[in-house]
């Protein structure tokens, strides 16, 4: 009943724009090309993109929703490779929240049949008018390629061994065997392997959540305060010893080095959490990830949009902003080059075209609308005093409005 209540609402407010060309100008656009357009603007024609330009390139279709997005960024949408199990992309609920948070494409181990076969349909679908992120299945083999480029090319040579091992396990392992690594062979193995056709998916977010404690960043989007992300950050808490946690913190750095020199090799790097945090956090976290291990933010921002859409062989249709792809992009309030923080500052997502506002359509997905943890006893007492505050001015006022007039009368 919730997910019917849920559609409907989508396509009440999607239904009014849905044949509508949308017009995004304004902007600083960060095309995912290498290029960037002060004051751009951005045209979405039946769910693709028609223009890409200044104001004075792209004329304005008759009959368009324009939006000014003077003084916001406009990036990709977000692409996950591999967002984790199957069981994730049929949640509903995270599935929303991950859209929300900027995610626009997600890939999960799948032949596509086990996911179209559920009640949990509604999800996987290329709907524009549903906020939740495409869903691209990508089969064994493809997924290989990503597990055993980072396996292969790691000191241990039990690469296919390690992938039947238990996660827990298979983790210990894998992260050990980087310590007995020689430095010079790391390195040189790191530069052998940027080759064309070959992707690094080191979900590196996981691997520092294994090296040592996890703590929320400063400065969250607001859509991460609620209660349900919270607790899916504390569920997801790894359990080692101490003794392991050690080693894999002196084995993180290694890795750090082994992704570093892969990238400054020409290697492409992409995004891929596997449920590591809380859905559409993790994407974040994972570009920072990057960012601590050497790459730039801006070459970050291309592991989770355009190398990622490469990876997963739909970077004809996604993973930059270019006439004829996807109408699948970002509004942010701050430029993620100068700090890669700031692609969690999402004012808008677009999804084909249509417009979505994430603190409105989350506040009709909540089974309590507007229960955040800042809508607690603290905000609440602090409303309190800045209502009883008015109160008082506003009595004072009309005391000495009423004294004024008092003495004025003869």
């Amino acid at each position: 009943m919730r997910k019917v209540a849920v559609l409907i609402f989508v396509l009440i407010i999607s239904g009014c724009v849905e044949n509508k060309p949308l017009v995004v100008s304004g902007a600083t656009l960060i095309d995912g090309t290498g290029g960037s357009i002060n004051d751009s603007r951005v045209i979405v024609v039946e769910q693709h993109i028609t223009c890409v330009g200044s104001a004075a390139e792209c004329e304005v279709p008759p009959g368009s929703d324009i939006l000014d997005a003077t003084g916001f960024w406009v990036i990709p949408g977000l692409i996950d490779v591999h967002i984790g199990p199957l069981e994730t992309v049929g949640d509903e609920r995270q599935a929303y929240l991950r859209f929300l948070l900027g995610v626009t494409t997600a890939g999960s181990v799948t032949d596509g049949t086990e996911v179209l076969e559920t009640d949990t349909s509604i999800l996987a679908t290329d709907d524009h008018r549903l906020p939740v992120p495409r869903t691209v299945p990508f089969e064994e083999p493809r997924t290989a390629v990503f597990e055993r480029s980072v396996l292969a090319t790691s000191p241990t040579d039990r690469g296919i061994a390690v992938l039947k091992l238990p996660a827990r396990d298979s983790m210990v392992l894998v992260m050990r065997s980087w310590l007995k690594a020689d430095v010079a062979n790391l390195i040189d193995s790191a530069r052998l392997s940027a080759v064309p056709g070959v992707w690094l998916a080191p979900s590196l977010l996981e691997k520092e959540r294994w090296a040592r404690p996890y703590r929320l960043p400063h400065g969250l989007h607001r859509l991460l305060q609620l209660p349900m992300v919270t607790q899916a950050i504390q569920d997801r808490m790894p359990d080692r010893t101490e003794a392991e946690a050690r080693d894999m913190t002196a084995a993180l750095e290694v890795f750090r080095t082994f992704i570093r020199e892969f990238h400054e090799a020409g290697g492409s790097v992409v995004t891929a959490t596997r449920g590591a945090l809380t859905p559409g956090l993790d994407i974040h976290e994972e570009m920072r990830a990057l960012v601590s291990a050497g790459l730039s933010p801006e070459a970050a921002l291309y592991a989770g949009t355009r190398e990622a859409a490469e990876a997963l062989g739909i970077s004809g249709s996604r993973g930059t902003i270019q006439v004829g792809k996807l109408g699948d992009f970002l509004i942010l309030e701050g430029d993620p080059r100068l700090d890669i923080a700031n692609t969690q500052t999402v004012s808008r997502v677009v999804k084909g075209g249509v417009l979505y506002d994430p603190p409105t359509i989350f506040d009709a997905l909540l089974e309590e609308p507007g229960k955040r943890v800042t809508g607690s006893g603290l905000r609440l007492a602090i409303s309190s005093i800045a209502l009883l505050a008015t109160l008082v001015f506003l009595w004072s006022a009309i005391v000495h409005h009423r004294r004024k007039i008092s003495s004025s009368r003869p």
